[in-house]
């Protein structure tokens, strides 16, 4: 499959095996940027930079206008490894950083909330 960008009518993307990056670009400005395996359209994608995050609801609204629902636990995606590559390239993306348990460190989690991320991933 693709990791290339897609028209999302709705503006909506579910991720699933997502991931959170902090990049510095080539003149030092910091962003962080969510990928992952879009699960509607069955290929990898990566955000623009994340303007709010909610942590309840699981949900990261960028810069672009879009929200994404960040599904289940994070993960390793093979086609958001991917879009992530291609958008660290067209972006000259100096350096990079897994910031993925900020948002939710499976360590950190609680059976109770474990069992409801998991519910969630499965409906």
């Amino acid at each position: 499959m693709s990791s290339q960008n897609v028209a999302n009518e709705s503006g909506n993307v579910s991720l699933r095996r997502w991931r959170v990056m902090e990049i510095a670009s080539k003149d030092g400005v910091l962003s962080r940027h969510v990928y992952g395996h879009d699960i509607t359209n069955n290929l990898g994608r990566a955000s623009s930079p994340i303007q709010s995050f909610d942590l309840e609801t699981m949900t990261a609204i960028t810069r672009s206008g879009k929200t994404y629902y960040l599904v289940g636990l994070p993960g390793s995606a093979k086609l958001g490894r991917a879009a992530w590559r291609k958008w660290c390239r067209d972006n000259a993306v100096a350096s990079e950083k897994d910031v993925t348990d900020e948002y939710l460190n499976v360590n950190q989690v609680s059976t109770v909330e474990f069992e409801k991320i998991t519910n969630t991933a499965n409906q």
